[in-house]
């Protein structure tokens, strides 16, 4: 196999590209070519390297190990020459660079804000991306491929390349419906409760739904009917409105704006640690570096 001719940042692009869609088809379109144009770059420069970068695994494409460092290394170049073009910082030393953050659905609509709100007020002039992921092996190879810079998942097995930052677990609660003249203050959870309301709930497969599961099995319970929504943010409306029940993380049963909700303690207390994914010291950038610091101030 030739290892001839040099490596191209056309080629480093449709690497990312595919690694992050697992699909040729999908790149191709991202990146504004056809698929026979995308293929032959991702081709040129595995005959170029003497590697196989890809492998199909049912219907989509995922990086072999060989795949994954050349990856790593693209979006750290990639990264590099941006940063370059957009450099802002002056003789003052201000940090500038891009940070990308991801999480599960949760954690980015409720504790990541408040992380990246104290970041960003003290780096002004460092980018911020966020994305978020429902699977946690997804955030796992999102953080070593480089995707994203740190990523804020449950805890479990974290890879020899990784590190994990321990922060404040989550705690979850229950929302109901506030009868008329029943206090608003947090009450406790009752089995009535759950066998007697409609469970309003994420579809299955899905840390909040996992976690829901869990509590009725631990009481011996099965909802009597279940309303199942993609949406994180209609959960405890529309808990309200059909006068049901739903289970979730207590930052967001406290950021719903409804007077109407009244929020219950579990029967037991349940909680999901969570940590922050991240690479080895010796890969991080300045960005990264400061922004575990402002997680560490709030473990």
């Amino acid at each position: 196999m030739s290892r001839s001719g040099a490596l191209t940042l056309p080629q480093l692009e449709a690497v990312l590209a595919v690694a992050d869609e697992g699909s040729f088809t999908v790149a191709a379109q991202l990146l504004g070519i056809s698929q026979p144009s995308l293929s032959r770059r991702i081709h040129s420069l595995e005959e170029t390297l003497g590697l196989r970068l890809f492998l199909p695994v049912g219907r989509q494409m995922q990086l072999t190990d060989a795949g994954r460092r050349v990856a790593n290394t693209a979006r750290r170049t990639l990264q590099d020459l941006e940063d370059l073009r957009h450099q802002e910082a002056g003789a003052d030393g201000a940090l500038s660079g891009t940070l990308r953050a991801a999480g599960l659905p949760s954690l980015v609509a409720t504790r990541l804000p408040r992380h990246l709100g104290a970041f960003h007020r003290a780096h002004r002039d460092v980018r911020i991306e966020v994305f978020a992921q429902e699977d946690r092996e997804l955030l796992v190879e999102s953080v070593r491929t480089g995707r994203a810079d740190v990523a804020l998942t449950s805890a479990g097995h974290v890879p020899p390349d990784l590190e994990a930052l321990e922060l404040r677990p989550q705690t979850f609660l229950a929302v109901v419906p506030r009868a008329p003249g029943a206090p608003g203050a947090p009450g406790t959870l009752s089995a009535h409760d759950l066998a007697e309301r409609t469970l309003v709930t994420l579809p299955e497969g899905t840390s909040i739904r996992e976690v829901t599961e869990s509590v009725f099995r631990g009481l011996g319970v099965t909802p009597p009917r279940v309303i199942t929504t993609t949406q994180r943010d209609a959960l405890v409306t529309l808990a309200i409105a059909s006068d049901g029940l739903t289970i979730v993380p207590e930052d967001l049963a406290e950021s719903s704006t409804t007077t109407d909700a009244r929020r219950l303690h579990l029967p037991s207390d349940v909680q999901r640690p969570v940590v922050a994914l991240h690479r080895r010291e010796h890969l991080r950038t300045p960005a990264l570096s400061a922004f575990l610091e402002t997680l560490a101030a709030d473990v």
